[in-house]
């Protein structure tokens, strides 16, 4: 059973990793498509996308009562839950069009430190010697990319993904409580479809009429559709076949792999080497991953619901 449950997660974590990568990839090498290729289409098309095959995967009528049904508190938290959906992968995007898809990696270890305050304050979860070691050698990481590599300087793109980072700790909490009371597959479709309206409609009014001019380019959606299926849906679905049957400790050490899969990614695709004080920090920030894991069983439950938002995010 546990075999036959780490190769769905194996799945999904390709896809998952597959996503920075192959949206920079495209952005970059847009081709015939010219300015259609942006990441805000890229944004506002694979999430629209995402949302409209999950709707007719499982049927309009079901997942269109389930939202009528929620109260005014519950409404307002799914509220919340689109706004920093379409938040989060926005800045991602943002970031990755200043900086590299290996920094974007690396720097987004900072959201696990803030998570653990959070659980810690919200949650009272204790954290033990191990957890407290492991995050201050990856807040030693996040430093030796943004601040000492840069003659003590903050780049743009290395803050945006730091501010992203802060929004992706809290919209794990936020997922939490959520799907406390949301169906899976009400939750991947609000999250997704809602999420590229709410992005579309914050775009048109900070950048006018025009931005979206190139969106439903037919190549474009052909393509984004694709990406969607693959990236989005199949990586969605993998993971949650895998984990309903595997140990929480088998998630949360199979998710580790996910940073590797990435910079793999990102050297294939897009030939992204890292310099010396790169590959300093992802050493230091991996080795801190891999010291908060040791004998946190009780707690690696949380691996669920953050590569949930990550996926969603499409990062």
């Amino acid at each position: 059973m546990l075999k036959n449950a780490t190769v769905p997660i194996l799945i999904a974590l390709v896809c998952f990793s597959l996503a920075s990568p192959v949206v920079k990839l495209l952005s970059e090498r847009g081709g015939e498509l010219g300015n259609a290729i942006s990441f805000c289409n890229l944004l506002f098309i694979g999430n629209l996308c995402a949302g409209i095959i999950v709707l007719f995967s499982f049927g309009t009528r079901g997942i269109l009562k389930e939202i009528r049904g929620f109260t005014l508190k519950q409404h307002l938290m799914l509220l919340v839950c689109i706004v920093i959906a379409a938040l989060y992968p926005g800045l991602i995007y943002t970031a990755l069009e200043s900086t590299t898809v290996t920094n974007v990696v690396m720097l987004s270890r900072f959201e696990s430190i803030l998570y653990g305050l959070l659980a810690w304050m919200i949650y009272k979860n204790v954290l033990n010697r191990n957890e407290i070691i492991g995050f201050s050698i990856i807040g030693v990481g996040v430093l030796a990319i943004v601040y000492v590599k840069e003659m003590y300087m903050f780049r743009n793109g290395d803050m945006i993904v730091l501010i992203a980072a802060v929004v992706e700790a809290f919209a794990i909490v936020i997922s939490k409580e959520t799907l406390k009371f949301c169906s899976l597959r009400t939750f991947l479709f609000v999250r997704n479809f809602f999420s590229a309206a709410a992005f579309f409609l914050i775009a048109m009014k900070l950048y006018g009429v025009h931005h979206f001019s190139e969106a439903f380019h037919p190549n474009l959606l052909l393509l984004m559709t694709v990406y969607a299926l693959i990236v989005i849906i199949l990586g969605q679905f993998m993971w949650y076949k895998g984990i309903k049957s595997a140990l929480p400790e088998t998630v949360s050490n199979l998710t580790m792999l996910t940073p590797f899969l990435t910079l793999s990614f990102a050297f294939l695709l897009l030939h992204e080497i890292p310099d010396t004080y790169e590959t300093i920090a992802i050493v230091l920030i991996l080795t801190g991953m891999v010291v908060a894991k040791i004998k946190t069983k009780s707690k690696s439950k949380e691996a669920v619901v953050n590569q949930l938002d990550k996926s969603l995010s499409g990062g």
